[in-house]
């Protein structure tokens, strides 16, 4: 209380002798006398599994006083389970001019239940309290009385799921088994389509490599529905597959609930053509290139370059603004997946200024009722190599052909030698079990055309690309020469050229 009196006391001095003026400045950084409270937007608070996302409670706190100092304050924010006094719990440094904190209902569950180890199910009482430091030291410390909230946190579900059994395309590995989509906007929801074969059986694990958990059929012959099977001693009820033929499978594991059902496995894609559009472009439609294994997919890569707006989408027609896809809100930083076709509003992806200028690579799923969007900033391989029968170094890993990398382009391989006539692809990193990353063309045997064409990616040692584990494509080179090849890893172009 002595510095606040010896501090008006100048106040009232230096504003007597026309020293001083309580400017617009000074009322800004004066905080006046506030006392520190929190407050949240709920006192009891039973958390949605079937909400992740959506916001769960709301903390508000006042600013405080600087004690008429002028200097700034800095916020803590602190949760704990009542009766611990704050001793552990959590805490989070908010910084100067923070006067709230938002939790969604995961991540408030997972803060329950790994840093507070609070039992699922069951209500408990949390305290918050907020800590005010004034950056002068003339000033203590200010701390807020607790608020009190009850919380139940719930038991979370996998974010991922796969199919595994002899029906299924890749059988009883666990380490490879299929991996299922999980469903945009639907919590616990999964999806696929592919080929079942019969006589077989099959059920859903949550991670690759392990039989443990999984979800099974509910036994008994008038059971609908999942159970989940936690330990060996559950029943290992299975589904069996009627026919050899397409599906599509459609899984809720919160609801515990599934759907069966025989599709056409020839039905194509909606669209044959994707065009990226935006100011990246200049709002021209560039065509997209579509996967070589996967119709629905189409791929895009390249260096964003900035050009007042950052904005983007998906045409289906070169030209046309009609049947766009676009992401389900309105300015979706490019992590958003989530994607509609045309609906309410023109929404667009969109990255800030410091987001572009950098090299990225996404592509467009529009498989109907999955559709999703990925993108990713890419990191260049620092090396490429040849590998194959056509290859200096044939099929010896440890002696393929290097690549040299353009000086003037981090993307760009040449190479200019002999080849023989024989099989050629593109390893990445040579990776000594074969399971890297390699560039292989759009069709087996394919003969190389002179001109730039497009290449097939594929990462064996990553689960992101668990459809391609058995493609093993190559091209085709028909006669012996000196070749100059240009490899364009950004772009998954090729250009192999006879001399």
């Amino acid at each position: 209380m002595k510095t606040i009196k010896l501090y008006s006391w100048i106040v009232a001095l230096l504003t007597g002798m026309g020293l001083f003026s309580c400017s617009e400045d000074y009322m800004e950084l004066n905080k006046g006398y506030d006392v520190l409270t929190v407050s949240a937007s709920t006192d009891t608070l039973i958390l949605d599994v079937k909400a992740p996302d959506a916001r769960a409670v709301t903390f508000e706190w006042t600013s405080g006083s600087n004690m008429g100092t002028g200097a700034a304050i800095e916020y803590t924010f602190r949760m704990d389970v009542e009766g611990n006094a704050f001793e552990g719990g959590i805490v989070e440094y908010m910084g100067k001019g923070v006067y709230s904190l938002s939790y969604t209902h995961e991540q408030l569950t997972m803060l329950m239940l790994e840093e507070l180890a609070l039992p699922v199910n069951e209500d408990a009482t949390i305290e918050v309290s907020v800590v005010a430091e004034v950056l002068n030291e003339t000033v203590e410390t200010q701390v807020s009385d607790p608020v009190k909230i009850v919380v139940t946190p719930y038991q979370p579900v996998s974010k991922t799921l796969y199919l595994i059994g002899d029906a299924t395309p890749n059988g009883w590995d666990a380490g490879s088994a299929t991996q299922m989509t999980a469903i945009s906007g639907e919590a616990g929801g999964f999806v696929w389509t592919g080929e079942l074969r019969s006589p077989g059986t099959f059920k859903f694990i949550t991670t690759q490599g392990e039989l443990l958990p999984s979800y099974n059929k509910a036994a008994g012959d008038t059971a609908d529905g999942l159970i989940l099977r936690e330990n060996d001693e559950d029943p290992d009820e299975q589904f069996t597959v009627p026919a050899s033929a397409f599906y599509r499978i459609t899984v809720n594991i919160i609801d515990l609930t599934y759907t069966i059902e025989e599709t056409d496995g020839m039905a194509g894609p909606k669209y044959d053509n994707i065009y990226f559009v935006g100011s990246f472009t200049g709002w021209s439609h560039v065509a997209m290139k579509q996967d070589a294994i996967n119709p629905f997919v189409f791929r895009f890569g390249d260096v964003l370059e900035w050009n007042d707006g950052g904005e983007f989408k998906f045409g289906t027609a070169a030209g046309s603004w009609d049947d766009m896809y676009h992401p389900t809100i309105a300015n979706a930083p490019y992590t958003h997946s989530e994607v509609m076709q045309d609906g309410e509003g023109d929404h667009k992806w969109l990255l800030s200024e410091a987001e572009s200028n950098k090299p990225y690579k996404l592509y467009l799923d529009i498989t109907e009722g999955e559709e999703k969007m990925e993108m990713n900033l890419f990191t260049p391989y620092e090396n490429m190599y040849l590998v194959g029968s056509a290859a200096p170094g044939g099929w010896d890993l440890g002696n393929a052909s290097p690549m040299t990398l353009d000086p003037e382009n981090p993307y760009v391989f040449s190479w200019t030698g002999a080849l023989t006539a024989g099989e050629l692809k593109f390893s990445c990193d040579k990776q000594d079990d074969w399971n890297g990353a390699w560039f292989m063309p759009v069709e087996a045997d394919r003969v190389p055309t002179g001109e730039v064409e497009d290449m097939l990616f594929t990462d064996k040692s990553s689960t992101d690309y668990a459809d391609y584990m058995d493609v093993d494509m190559k091209w085709n080179i028909q006669s012996a020469g000196t070749y100059t090849i240009t490899l364009d890893q950004l772009k998954e172009t090729v250009r192999i050229v006879k001399q």
